[in-house]
């Protein structure tokens, strides 16, 4: 792949290319690493060389209203197909370049809104990653996470919005005017605050919400109908994939961010439960060929980077045995006696 400066950019922001490395620019951003790398080089340019002051929020909304235009533009082009054709002549061939131009450049501008509106955070497997947002609030993601927020303008928007998929811990920072801090998850449920500091979990089996620090309103959806609760410190809401909420208080709230240190605490934890924190941490499929496992219980404290640390240790504490099939999943058992 192409490598590029600040420079050929800088003059690319500045209508100074040539042709040939406006290609090379189109090549090197086919890397998602280097189209952040664009964003944040563009933002240096504007603010290095203004072209005119403007009133930046009547810039934003511009600038998001001319993207929901797209969508609108992409209907009208459906109900044009629709209406009966005219009698005159038509050069269809032009007509049809000139068409396939506008769907391309269309759809291209569709597909890039999202990117173009917010930036994500991802990790992988067996990864952590520590974010601070443009506000100052810190985000702590768990392997396999996402979380994505506004690119532009996330600390002076009307409400700071992050969306969640996956598990992480928040430390919001409290602004002067209290603007609303809300996770979006894809769960049916969001967390709105001021200023605290909270673990969130939204995975496909359910969600939770642990409160350490201030204070949250959890917001939830079942049977279409919205339902809120106001947490206290110390106090998890877990949702369940049927919608079951159930509020309580917990007796160690590190246990639900010890991930952060690589550290997994099980307190009489079935062996079923410790099987899908493997497969969501580190993306390994494991069954058990023996369901009477599934209810084996474990207690302690284990510091495991990568799913084998932990397979290790149920293997030794448990006394199974395990082994990788063909297609990769690993199949635990019990050591004959």
């Amino acid at each position: 792949m192409t490598a590029l400066n600040k420079h050929i950019l800088f003059e690319h922001f500045a209508g100074r290319t040539s042709p040939l490395q406006k290609k090379m620019i189109a090549e090197w951003l086919q890397t998602t690493d280097n189209q952040e790398l664009y964003y944040k080089w563009l933002e240096e340019y504007e603010n290095c060389f203004p072209q005119v002051i403007t009133d930046k929020g009547v810039a934003k909304n511009s600038f998001f209203e001319k993207i929901r235009q797209v969508d609108f533009q992409q209907d009208v082009s459906a109900e044009i197909e629709e209406k009966p054709l005219h009698k005159f002549k038509i050069n269809w061939f032009r007509w049809g370049i000139a068409a396939m131009m506008s769907l391309t450049f269309t759809s291209a501008l569709y597909l890039k809104k999202e990117q173009l509106i917010y930036k994500n955070y991802q990790t992988a497997y067996g990864e952590t990653q520590t974010i601070q947002l443009p506000d100052g609030s810190v985000v702590t993601l768990n392997a396999n996470s996402t979380l994505r927020a506004l690119r532009f303008g996330f600390e002076d928007a009307p409400i700071r919005e992050v969306y969640l998929e996956g598990e992480a811990e928040f430390l919001v920072k409290h602004k002067a005017n209290n603007q609303r801090f809300i996770v979006r998850t894809s769960q049916k449920l969001e967390v709105e605050v001021l200023g605290t500091e909270f673990s969130v979990f939204a995975r496909q089996r359910g969600s939770k919400v642990v409160l350490t620090k201030g204070k949250v309103k959890v917001n939830y959806v079942t049977d279409r109908q919205k339902h809120t609760i106001m947490m206290k410190p110390g106090e998890l809401i877990a949702l369940d994939r049927k919608g079951t909420a159930e509020l309580k208080e917990v007796k160690n709230i590190k246990v639900y961010t010890a991930w952060k240190s690589h550290r997994f605490i099980f307190d009489d934890t079935s062996l079923q439960e410790i099987i899908l924190q493997i497969e969501e941490n580190f993306g390994v499929r494991i069954e058990i060929n023996d369901l009477s496992l599934a209810n084996r219980r474990v207690t302690g404290t284990f510091i495991a980077e990568q799913a084998d640390d932990l397979l290790a240790i149920l293997q030794e504490l448990l006394s199974l045995q395990y082994e990788k099939n063909t297609n990769g999943t690993i199949v635990l058992s019990q050591i004959p006696e």
